[in-house]
């Protein structure tokens, strides 16, 4: 319930900043949304082998050539089914996926401003809710049978901080095409259980895409 809610209000701030647009500057509003595919990146001390999604995002430019905005988005991150990620040799057979929905603010600097197409810098905050369907499967001996065998694994939210770099190119006077490129590290990782027990941190650390579109308000 309690993600919903937070889902729910930052859709509707979005709404509302591309309804109303220019609302901290006399320039227009700019609504983004595109698709996005991650790559992480810590080879087998990693859980996830990939992720795709889609993002929302609404910005505008304050004092120019800097700008803010803010951002949602969901996504869906694969498990790597041949990772280590717990360095314990009893979990084996790591398998499932995790439900992500970023919340965050970016501030951006437009590094190139072009007749048709600018070059854009960004950085900024996210606070990652995780609906794990991460499972593992434990083969301890000597502990309690509910614990052994497959077992479901509790991933605590995370905090990202990001940096990219975004080329975008006008395709009419209120549409532009973007390109978008970057790296994310965690902040504050995801605290993680499996059967009621504590073991390392789930990070999201890695590297991203995104393709997308922007409109002027």
């Amino acid at each position: 319930m309690m993600k919903k809610a937070v889902v729910f209000v930052c859709a509707a701030l979005l709404g509302a900043g591309a309804v109303f647009g220019g609302i901290f500057s006399q320039d227009p509003g700019e609504l983004s949304i595109g698709g996005q595919y991650w790559i992480p990146g810590d080879g087998d001390f990693d859980l996830f082998e990939s992720g795709y999604g889609a993002t929302l995002s609404y910005r505008e430019w304050f004092s120019f050539p800097w700008g803010a905005g803010v951002n949602l988005g969901v996504a869906q991150w694969q498990v790597n089914g041949a990772s280590d990620a717990y360095k314990y040799d009893a979990l084996r057979d790591y398998d499932g996926d995790a439900l992500l929905i970023p919340i965050g603010a970016s501030l951006y600097f437009n590094v190139i401003d072009w007749d048709n197409w600018n070059l854009i810098l960004d950085t900024g905050l996210q606070y990652v809710l995780v609906d794990s369907s991460v499972t593992v499967f434990n083969t301890e001996e000597n502990v309690p049978a509910e614990t052994q065998g497959e077992q479901d694994v509790d991933i605590d939210n995370v905090v990202l901080w990001n940096i990219g770099l975004e080329y975008e190119y006008m395709l009419s006077e209120n549409l532009y095409v973007q390109a978008n490129g970057g790296y994310q590290v965690d902040v504050l990782e995801g605290d993680t259980e499996y059967a009621g027990r504590s073991t390392r941190d789930t990070s999201l650390r890695g590297a991203y895409v995104r393709l997308g579109a922007k409109f002027l308000f």
